[in-house]
């Protein structure tokens, strides 16, 4: 190989090097204490607008876009966030405000009572939670920082639809000629908050860097982590490795793969303490014969929830029974009428009954065994699962569910698992008269409430709906608008003894006519997390999202003030006047509260985190592989050029 192929060589191999050293991600400066966290759930928008239509933004980012007038943790208590305080008069109908008058935007301008006012006007024009229709009448402000929700009868979810609310800055989005349209998720400057994170820099489907704010309004709850990254890596299998090897600090995981970081050093497992998830079969009623009830009644028998329980969730799922709810966690709303058919029987016994009411119908098997109607119609239907979350399970439950229709005669024509945007796309905001699917498999979110999966089956339909997804207020309307006036009923209750009740009747309509099957309750979001870096993990302190429900996102507020860096000293703030007298003894205990002013200065002892590492791991493999290809290359060259030299 002459010398200039070889310094070719050289610099290609260089510039490689240099490309591959690139980080993917944003790294830390030493100094800065990054909070960085993978997720399968890119979002799409972060216009709040659209967040009824975005799971992602609503789950994963709501906490980091905008704040909310109060907060309300897991065990239901109301913590004064924008508002400092607030009343219910006339009755119940009268919900007043009072704003914290220290409330900056991060441009500086004020947080009044204009904004919540104008920010609940785009709510109406553009994204009204069919709840609150005919419930809402007006938001106004009534001053500077008094603002008054008024309703035409007392409302038990105020604090949460209310009080949970976020607020827009006035200032931005009026000027705004398409509020639906606006969006900032590829421009970061556009990012105007009230709260302690802004929005700083991303790499387009791949990471998001919210900073912390140098002039947070709110002192005493100023984080003490310098910022959160989100990170999508869609492969939950990469998870345990991206703990294990310190470039994530927290992370989902599923139950399967908890054994590969329990007991490993710096690392910590948190689980819901009951099961609040359920995985869901949806039956689209619009299509011949799924529209008829007995035919769902043999589906139900057929699927084995036990097998599915104890093997394919390993035992930490719940067989379900004909309900959304989980009898073992709200006992309160148990009703004999929804009890699995299934129990005390076996796989035997419950096949049989399920073939006899498909014969029963005079649905007769074909040469290849699927069931034909009397009119001739195979029983042959197309099949979408929701990949994420938990991808591998569910595409074997799936699997399962399948080869249990099989055994009573109904085929699976096609089977397409689709990520989260497209799943939402096919099933809940497809055009009437375009969904074409059989089934759909659906991991519905944690239980938080009682009453949280009530809203699914409200109408007029809008936003992620369990009626659109399965065709049931078309096929069954007078039951459908029966559990539409019992869901309204019971928000308007004003006792938990009346709201009980109703939810009592909802399931023994929905047992009767099984639009959808519960397959198993399980603990979804079970987190893994570092403490090398991080200390004072709490996840009771966790507030909820807008609308009252979710999970346990432990960078939302009350827990992200909490998260407390290794190494890391309360900042000091200088004194605005020299002390009369030296004291004469150290203080006997640290301050119970954050410093009131922001921190002027660094902190006095350097940070003993480690810094962030600005390889991954990944790219060191691929560093070495390409290091060998080329010195492999280059003894073949100089092989070559000795025997064109003989």
């Amino acid at each position: 190989m002459n010398s200039k192929a070889a310094a070719s060589l050289f610099l290609t191999a260089l510039l490689i090097l240099i490309i591959l050293a690139t980080p993917i991600t944003p790294t830390a400066r030493a100094e800065e204490y990054i909070l960085r966290i993978p997720t399968d759930c890119p979002p799409r928008t972060f216009n709040p607008l659209q967040a009824a239509t975005d799971i992602c933004q609503t789950v994963w980012f709501s906490g980091l876009l905008y704040e909310t007038l109060i907060l309300k943790t897991f065990n239901d208590s109301l913590v004064p966030w924008l508002a400092k305080s607030w009343e219910i008069l006339d009755n119940g109908t009268r919900y007043v405000f009072h704003l914290d008058e220290r409330a900056k935007w991060s441009d500086g301008k004020p947080v009044t009572a204009k904004d919540v006012e104008f920010t609940w006007k785009l709510i109406m024009q553009y994204a009204f939670p069919s709840i609150l229709q005919g419930i809402l009448q007006e938001v106004r402000a009534v001053d500077n920082y008094t603002v008054e929700f008024i309703t035409t009868k007392p409302w038990f979810r105020w604090d949460v639809d209310f009080g949970i609310s976020i607020v827009l800055p006035s200032h931005i989005w009026s000027e705004l000629a398409d509020p639906l349209g606006y969006d900032f998720i590829d421009d970061p400057s556009k990012h105007i908050t009230s709260g302690p994170f802004i929005y700083d820099s991303y790499k387009p489907g791949e990471w998001w860097l919210f900073k912390k704010r140098p002039n947070y309004w709110k002192t005493e709850s100023i984080p003490k982590i310098d910022g959160v990254l989100l990170r999508f890596v869609a492969d939950f299998s990469l998870y345990p490795f991206l703990l294990l090897k310190d470039e994530v600090d927290i992370a989902e995981l599923p139950f399967y793969l908890l054994p590969q970081v329990v007991g490993k050093p710096n690392i910590e497992i948190w689980i819901n303490p009951v099961h609040r998830n359920q995985e869901i079969l949806f039956i689209n009623t619009r299509i011949y014969p799924l529209n008829i009830k007995e035919v769902r009644l043999a589906i139900e028998l057929a699927i084995d929830k036990v097998e599915i329980a104890n093997f394919y969730f390993m035992g930490y799922g719940v067989p379900a029974n004909c309900t959304l709810w989980d009898f073992t966690t709200w006992r309160e709303v148990y009703v004999p009428e929804a009890v699995w058919p299934g129990w005390g029987k076996t796989k035997e016994e419950r096949i049989a009954e399920a073939n006899r009411i498909l014969d029963e119908l005079g649905f007769h098997r074909g040469p290849d065994g699927v069931r034909v109607t009397p009119n001739g119609t195979r029983l042959s239907f197309k099949f979408l699962v929701e990949m994420v979350p938990l991808t591998a399970v569910r595409l074997r439950v799936a699997e399962a569910i399948s080869s249990y229709l099989r055994e009573i005669g109904i085929e699976i024509s096609s089977f397409q698992p689709l990520m989260i945007p497209d799943f939402f796309a096919a099933v809940f905001f497809a055009e009437e008269g375009k969904r074409d699917y059989g089934f759909a498999a659906f991991t519905d979110g944690e239980i938080s409430n009682i009453w949280s999966d009530l809203g699914w089956f409200l109408m007029p339909i809008r936003g992620i709906n369990y009626l659109a997804a399965t065709g049931w207020h078309i096929t069954a309307p007078e039951a459908a608008e029966r559990v539409n006036e019992l869901v309204r009923r019971a928000f308007e209750s004003l006792s938990y003894e009346e709201m009980v009740e109703c939810i009592k009747e909802i399931v023994k309509i929905q047992a009767e006519h099984l639009p959808l099957i519960t397959i198993v309750h399980y603990p979804l979001w079970i987190w893994a997390y570092r403490t090398n870096r991080f200390t004072n993990w709490n996840f009771d302190v966790v507030t909820r999202w807008t609308g009252g429900g979710g999970f346990r996102i432990p960078w939302r507020p009350l827990a992200v003030q909490e998260l407390t860096p290794v190494g890391w000293k309360p900042p000091t703030a200088p004194p605005t006047t020299p002390p009369t007298a030296p004291p004469t003894t150290p203080p006997t205990a640290p301050p119970t509260t954050p410093p009131t002013a922001p921190p002027t200065t660094p902190p006095t002892a350097p940070p003993e985190a480690p810094a962030a590492p600005t390889i991954p791991i990944e790219q060191i493999i691929t560093i070495v592989v390409i290091v060998v290809i080329i010195a492999v290359a280059a003894g073949y060259f100089a092989v070559r050029a000795k025997r064109k030299a003989k």
